[in-house]
């Protein structure tokens, strides 16, 4: 046995690795590192989409629990959406919110919540035939949507239908 044998001998039995072994042990970890960094970011994504969500669900609530309680339309009108001279703190029934949009949206009592700057409410209201629930010139029926957006990105969209009450 020559001198280069025996010590590559000893050099196993004393349990020292090679470089081919380090390389690979090296490869391995930084492959799990990689992964779970990935891992991590994609578990902290979703936590913001969830939060957001949250924001946007809560500004189209705001907007629906004003709208809600409102007449459905002025009596003796027929104009579609606010009245001439009629402001946010004044509209008093379900078409004056036809075509309003706030940046940045309000809260209950019709004031900006400045905190959401960068947040915006749109609604849109529009006639639509009972049967089909395609818009019409002039209906008993409206079809209402709320979206939320935080930038350009919509992040909240709700729609629901209005009837005319009997009593109206």
């Amino acid at each position: 046995m020559s001198p280069l044998d025996r010590q590559r001998r000893r050099r196993r039995e004393r349990g020292l690795f090679s470089l081919v072994e380090v390389l690979l042990a090296t490869l391995i970890l930084a492959l799990a590192a990689t992964a779970t960094a990935y891992w991590v970011e994609t578990v902290n994504g979703l936590g913001r989409d969830a939060d957001e969500q949250t924001i946007g669900l809560s500004i189209v609530k705001v907007v629906e629990s004003i709208v809600a309680p409102l007449a459905f339309r002025e009596p003796g009108s027929t104009n579609f959406g606010p009245e001439p001279g009629e402001t946010l703190d004044t509209f008093d029934d379900v078409d004056d919110f036809a075509g309003w949009r706030a940046t940045p949206p309000i809260d209950a009592k019709r004031a900006p919540q400045t905190a959401l700057a960068d947040w915006s409410v749109k609604v849109t209201v529009e006639a639509v035939d009972p049967e089909t629930l395609e818009p019409v010139q002039s209906s008993d029926l409206r079809r209402m949507r709320v979206t939320a957006t935080r930038g350009s990105r919509e992040v909240a969209s709700v729609w629901w239908l209005r009837a005319r009450s009997p009593f109206e």
